[in-house]
This record gives C-alpha cells, sequence and structure tokens, in this order.
C-alpha cells in the first residue's frame, strides 16, 4: 500500500511538474499593418524562424485583411483578453494604438513596436535603420536619375504613418539641402497601401503634370501601382518610379524600366529580431547599445530615446536594388528571393 501510495503521489509530482513547464512557454504577437501582402508574408517567415530556434517560445504573427487602425486595435484588444505575454504591432496608426497598448501594459504584457519610431508607451521601438537617412539617401538616388533636376512626387501609405512620412521628410530635406532644381508636384499623397489606388494616382499625376519625371514612394504597394501607369501610357524612359519595396513586387517593372531602383530592408530580419527583443525582455535581460541581435545589419544596434522618452532600437539595415544587382536576387528558376 505505502508503494502505491508513493508511486501515486510521484505521478501527480511528475504531472504539476509537467504542466509548470508547459505554463512557462511564453507567447509573442506580432500584428502587423495587414495580411495578404508580400511583405509581411516575409515578415512572418522572421518570426516562425525565431519560434524554431527558441522553442521555449510560442511566436506567432497575424494581422486584419485591410490597412484599417480600428481593426488592428481590435487585434490587439483581442491578444490582451487572451493573455498573451507579449504584443509586437507595425502600426498602421502609432497614435490609436496607445490606449490598447496601455492596457496591454495594465494586464503585465510587453510592447513593442516595429517602424513608429515616435510611438509611446512601449518598451522598445526596433527600427531597421535611421529613417530620415533612408530617406535623403532614396533622394540621391532618385536626383542622380534625373540629372539633378525636374518634378517629383512623394506618397506615403498613410498620412498617419510616422515611418513612411520620416522617409519623406528625408527626402524633402536632401533636396533641399542637395538639390535646389528638384521640385515636388504636390503635397505628398496617400494611397492607403493600396495598389490599384497608387495606380489611379499615377494615371491621376500624369495627366496633371506633364513634366513630371518621377514618383517615389514608401509603401510597397506604390511602386508597382505608378509603374503599371508609367508602363500604359507609354512613359517609360521619361518617367520613372522609385521607393520602397521588394523584389517579388517590383522586379518586372525594372527590368522594363518603369521603375529605377527599390529600397529596402528585409522584413524577416526585422519580424526576428523584434521578437527577440521581446524575448530578452521576458527573460529579464537588458537591451544595450552595440549589442548583436541576431541578424544582419543588427550586428551593432544604436539606441536613441525619442520625445516620449521610449527606447529606439536602429539597425543599418537598408538594401538598394536596380537592373544591375537584380540578378542577386533572382532565383535560378526565374522567380525573385525576397
Amino acid at each position: 500500500m505505502k508503494k502505491l501510495l508513493f508511486l501515486a503521489l510521484l505521478v501527480t509530482l511528475l504531472l504539476v511538474t509537467s504542466l509548470g513547464f508547459a505554463q512557462k512557454k511564453q507567447t509573442i504577437v506580432m500584428v502587423v499593418k495587414l495580411e495578404g501582402v508580400a511583405w509581411f508574408d516575409n515578415m512572418r517567415l522572421g518570426v516562425e524562424a525565431f519560434a524554431k530556434d527558441y522553442p521555449d517560445v510560442d511566436a506567432y504573427q497575424t494581422g486584419a485583411e485591410n490597412a484599417d487602425p480600428a481593426a488592428q486595435v481590435k487585434i490587439i484588444e483581442d491578444l490582451i483578453a487572451k493573455g498573451v505575454n507579449a504584443i509586437l504591432a507595425v502600426p498602421n496608426d502609432p497614435a490609436s494604438l496607445v490606449p490598447a497598448f496601455k492596457r496591454a501594459n495594465n494586464a503585465k504584457i510587453i510592447t513593442l513596436t516595429h517602424e513608429a519610431s515616435v510611438q509611446q508607451q512601449v518598451s522598445y521601438d526596433v527600427e531597421a535603420f535611421d529613417n530620415i537617412a533612408y530617406g535623403r539617401h532614396m533622394m540621391d538616388v532618385m536626383a542622380k536619375w534625373m540629372g539633378n533636376r525636374g518634378l517629383w512626387q512623394p506618397f506615403v501609405g498613410h498620412l498617419t504613418s510616422t515611418t513612411h512620412n520620416e522617409w519623406v521628410d528625408g527626402e524633402v530635406m536632401q533636396a533641399k539641402d542637395k538639390y535646389p532644381n528638384l521640385k515636388m508636384a504636390t503635397d505628398r499623397l496617400e494611397e492607403q497601401e493600396n495598389q490599384q489606388i497608387s495606380y489611379e494616382k499615377g494615371l491621376e499625376l500624369l495627366k496633371t503634370y506633364p513634366q513630371l519625371k518621377t514618383m517615389m514612394g514608401s509603401a510597397m504597394s506604390t511602386v508597382p501601382g505608378v509603374a503599371r501607369a508609367i508602363t500604359e501610357k507609354g512613359m517609360i524612359g521619361k518617367v520613372a518610379a522609385f521607393g520602397t519595396c521588394l523584389p517579388s513586387v517590383a522586379g518586372d517593372y525594372l527590368k522594363s524600366g518603369a521603375a529605377i531602383s527599390i529600397h529596402f530592408w528585409v522584413p524577416a530580419d526585422a519580424g526576428y529580431v523584434t521578437t527577440r527583443v521581446a524575448y530578452d525582455l521576458l527573460k529579464g535581460k537588458k537591451i544595450t547599445a552595440g549589442m548583436n541581435l541576431g541578424r544582419p545589419g543588427y550586428e551593432k544596434i544604436i539606441i536613441k530615446n525619442n520625445k516620449s522618452g521610449v527606447p529606439v532600437i536602429y539597425g543599418a539595415a537598408w538594401v538598394d536594388v536596380n537592373k544591375d544587382n537584380l540578378k542577386d536576387w533572382t532565383n535560378p528558376d526565374g522567380s525573385y528571393k525576397l
């Protein structure tokens, strides 16, 4: 009888211990702007890669069907109710997330963002690079093709997007500092991260501004949209698309000349690194300047506080792709690596 009692106690102890280990597996969720686009499909790969490298964490990505700030807030509210351990977000509208993030923090949930360097109510924001420097760089590339003169037009996905507007701010600054003969056609245009809208606005611009030489995109949907408009109007060689995009989305337009140069960071790496920061915080580790977060361009991070006192992590991870080096991003079967 004593032996049976001992065995029963042992089994109970093992079950309790196993349950304890299971409960220690923490959940980190990345909430992107919208699902179903190549950029965030690639970001998911990074989050999944992190989960594979760190099996003691359950990390995954989710998002709404469209880039609607209210839909993103709803997803975050649902995650708070589920009691996840960390919520990461690529905000459509950084300000709209602050109340939800506050509720998450009150529930002991860590919050972080990517692409939101002015974000409040988060432990960290993670940026692939300094946004102003990136914008200045894209302007240099575009200005060279334009011969340092002419009419250009900037786009943003949303007028509330901090990152997109900072890129355009950098472009405008660089034009003012180095290219006085470059002029904007009109104020930055919002295309709602929608390729059809960017196409329609591209057509309008080509009609309204016959002297227009270039259109610069911030959202990944801009380059293919306006490049299509350029192609349909027979303007290749006279007008060109530039901006943030991926080879898988704009590669064919680079080949045709409707687009001249695209710029990006690898979304999978950003997803991995942001998840890594959340993981380290959950484990009680400190994030310090100069540390290596395990992905190219993030080997020696810089940390600066934004105006709200939130520490922003900066890598140095931008990539330029044009017709000449597109082959480096092309698989043997002709498909694109990213």
